[in-house]
């Protein structure tokens, strides 16, 4: 068993724009955290490169990321959508996915957007509890959204 005093010290401050360096922390975090709809090489670099894109990033020890978030928008969409957010599984429960929401906010805030928007397994307990906490609230449900054909809850909140 792992004890939080086995963990590795990371300097968890805030989330930090992405760069190109970081494509191979951003690969093995996206490994550890999704079974299922992973992102590849191309996609991230090609997201690094996109102005609609922005990749947060929060650092762990030793060159590993402890948290990230893909946030994407549309020209001519008034929102922001969370495409993913990953926490590395020896890092939940610290407040890392609260933070990079919270910086999802404020670049929605910050570059106009009117609100943020995610999917969300039904199954995902602890997502969907914080994001009911920070005021998401369900707009639709979308069938068969996973690749393993579960559905997924829309959620959305205004910034």
């Amino acid at each position: 068993m792992t004890t939080s005093a086995s963990l590795p010290a990371g300097p968890f401050t805030v989330p930090r724009p992405a760069t190109p360096a970081d494509l191979e922390a951003l690969l093995a975090l996206e490994a550890l955290c999704f079974e299922f709809n992973r992102m590849g090489r191309r996609s991230f670099k090609r997201l690094l490169e996109r102005p609609s894109a922005h990749i947060l990033v929060i650092d762990g020890a030793g060159g590993t990321l402890a948290a990230s978030a893909v946030l994407l928008s549309r020209v001519g969409n008034r929102g922001l959508r969370v495409y993913s957010l990953a926490v590395h599984p020896r890092q939940r429960g610290r407040g890392l996915a609260k933070a990079m929401m919270a910086a999802a906010l404020d670049l929605a805030r910050a570059t106009g957007h009117q609100w943020l928007s995610l999917e969300v397994h039904p199954e995902n307990a602890a997502a969907r509890a914080l994001y009911d906490r920070l005021g998401f609230h369900q707009t639709s449900v979308e069938e068969n959204y996973y690749a393993d054909g579960s559905h997924a809850f829309r959620l959305r909140r205004y910034v």
